[in-house]
């Protein structure tokens, strides 16, 4: 499951994973708050 944080005073959500052995964040969606209401952050995959 990812991280949800809030964007440009509360205008965005991004999603993230963090690989923590690989030090490493990916981002996992970038959006709107109605786009976010619409997501279920825990199966979006990385490519």
């Amino acid at each position: 499951m990812g991280n949800t944080f809030s964007l440009k005073e509360n205008a965005y959500r991004i999603i993230v994973a963090v690989a923590y052995r690989f030090y490493a964040v990916y981002i996992k969606f970038i959006g709107t708050h109605q786009q976010y209401d619409q997501v279920d952050a825990a199966p979006i995959e990385m490519d």
